[in-house]
């Protein structure tokens, strides 16, 4: 069976002297793995559409549980995205998170346009990097069922907090005084406790930043970046917040983002 479908690069493997293993994000089979024969010779047709961070076309060919690709054209090459190491990184760390919170034959829509307008934002610098980081991790986990209830403070329902926390664990907020039942002064930027059956999470938050977290997470995907944080201190915050939650849903670590947040 032959047929063709639009695909993200999420990885590439080299195999032998010529080929490579694909794991493309595509909209409708969501995560699947190509195998590239000749790509990485000089005068193949599938060199250039086979390179990470590619969007492109791909005639495939399915031989029962295996899939080729016989031809490939580029819809976008995301170029900006190599031109810079902390760009790439990033992108290589939402490639990561997208391999991990989709599957073979489920629809893919939401995670490819998320990504696709991600790389967009990071290759053409339009927002600060931790803000684009931040936007995904917080929408990879709401798309994984992991939606925090941001509505109000979880324990006196007060809607906008002057200031307060992100409870991870829980998936809430609370507001400064309702925190501080559970936390000393000393304790409030951040706060994990060291036995695990006990641990607790609370990362900090303004009302700039809770006002950012809610957008984030519920705007259209073609405005999900359309907010401002002015503050360095709140930029921090926002991003800081949606790393340790999609991670402790998620449950685990990211490689990419350890390389990434070494060049800091």
């Amino acid at each position: 069976m032959v047929y063709s479908t639009d695909g993200l690069v999420l990885r590439e493997v080299a195999v032998g002297e010529h080929d490579k293993i694909l794991t493309l994000l595509t909209p409708s089979e969501g995560r699947i793995t190509v195998s590239a024969k000749g790509a990485r010779s000089s005068r193949s047709k599938l060199g250039s559409a086979t390179k990470l961070f590619t969007y492109a076309n791909f005639e495939i060919y399915k031989k029962g549980e295996f899939r080729y690709a016989k031809d490939a054209s580029i819809t976008e090459p995301f170029f900006g995205l190599s031109d810079d190491i902390e760009r790439m990184s990033l992108a290589a760390y939402l490639c990561e998170i997208a391999c991990d919170i989709t599957g073979e034959s489920v629809s893919s829509v939401d995670v490819l346009r998320m990504t696709l307008n991600s790389f967009y934002a990071i290759a053409k610098g339009l927002y600060p990097l931790p803000i684009i980081k931040g936007v995904y991790e917080i929408r990879a986990a709401g798309i994984s069922g992991y939606i925090p209830d941001l509505e109000g403070c979880a324990v006196c329902s007060e809607k906008t907090p002057k200031s307060g926390m992100l409870d991870v664990m829980n998936g809430c907020i609370y507001c400064e005084k309702c925190a501080e039942k559970h936390l000393n002064a000393a304790q409030k930027e951040m706060y994990e406790h060291p036995d695990l059956a006990e641990r607790i999470i609370y990362c900090r938050m303004t009302p700039n930043t809770l006002a950012a977290l809610r957008y984030a997470l519920f705007s259209p995907p073609s405005r999900m970046f359309s907010f401002e944080l002015k503050e360095k201190e709140e930029i921090g915050y926002f991003s800081h917040a949606c790393e340790k939650y999609l991670l402790h849903h998620l449950e685990r670590d990211f490689n990419t983002l350890n390389f990434y947040k070494s060049l800091f």
